[in-house]
């Protein structure tokens, strides 16, 4: 299915009319609007994104969005995730938690503990991050830290989601899934099915993936998955998003969205 890298990606075409109709993608809010956005998350019924000049903006789901905190707070943010209705980054390799309902933020952990983070997402309360050298690591929301597995063993993790209380890694055009509870991992699926995917989230119990034909799938935690609509509709998909069982996506600046 895929290969893509760590970090976060944006789209950059537009959404064709079959597409629409087909997949009964809907635009939300003004054509344009997402244009300068370069990071984005979904939690507690919004949608958080910085733009290219680290203004930080949430935004609702009638497409309404209001800027939060100083324009260019997050000028040095390389990574955004969420975890318990908070918003975490890394900006010059620390990390930083913001509490969107408060618009407050704060440095958590040591300066520079984090400056060889490629990738990182949210699971059970903690932060989970790999390093360039595929080194995965776990984090408390006080700032501690601990390593997981030993050194490099992530090495050549593409991509990487949170789900059902696993990591999910594509490496090397496989799936994989790594249970934190247990440290144990397993091949999820045949051997190169994921080799042409170049973008993918979790919604609902399942991973939703893009290939690099723009073709979106749908593949179940044991590795079973379905195409989902016609062949080729996201021929420029690089990012999708997921929230409140709704995907979306960011398309020449407009966003997206549809029940899959």
């Amino acid at each position: 299915m895929k290969k893509l890298l760590l970090a976060a990606f944006v789209c950059t075409a537009l959404l064709s009319p079959l597409l629409l109709n087909a997949q009964r993608w809907e635009q939300v809010g003004k054509k344009g609007d997402w244009a300068n956005t370069i990071g984005v998350v979904g939690m507690g019924g919004y949608l958080y994104s910085i733009e290219k000049d680290g203004t930080l903006f949430q935004t609702d789901k009638q497409g309404n969005y209001r800027q939060l905190g100083d324009k260019g707070l997050f000028d040095n943010a390389d990574l955004l995730v969420s975890l318990d209705n908070e918003i975490w980054t890394i900006e010059d390799g620390s990390l930083y938690q913001t509490i969107p309902s408060k618009a407050v933020w704060r440095q958590v952990g040591k300066t520079g503990d984090w400056k060889d983070t490629q990738g990182m997402v949210g699971l059970n309360g903690k932060l989970y991050s790999i390093e360039t050298s595929g080194t995965l690591y776990e984090t408390s929301k006080d700032g501690t830290w601990r390593q997981i597995g030993n050194d490099g063993e992530f090495t050549d993790a593409e991509m990487l989601e949170a789900m059902d209380g696993h990591l999910w890694t594509v490496e090397k055009g496989t799936l994989y899934k790594s249970n934190m509870k247990t440290l144990r991992w397993q091949q999820v699926g045949k051997v190169g099915d994921w080799e042409n995917t170049i973008a993918m989230v979790a919604d609902r119990g399942f991973l939703w993936s893009v290939e690099a034909d723009g073709t979106l799938f749908r593949t179940d935690k044991n590795g079973n998955y379905e195409q989902v609509g016609e062949k080729g509709l996201l021929s420029a998909v690089t990012r999708i998003i997921a929230m409140d069982n709704t995907l979306y996506v960011i398309e020449n600046g407009t966003l997206y969205r549809t029940k899959g």
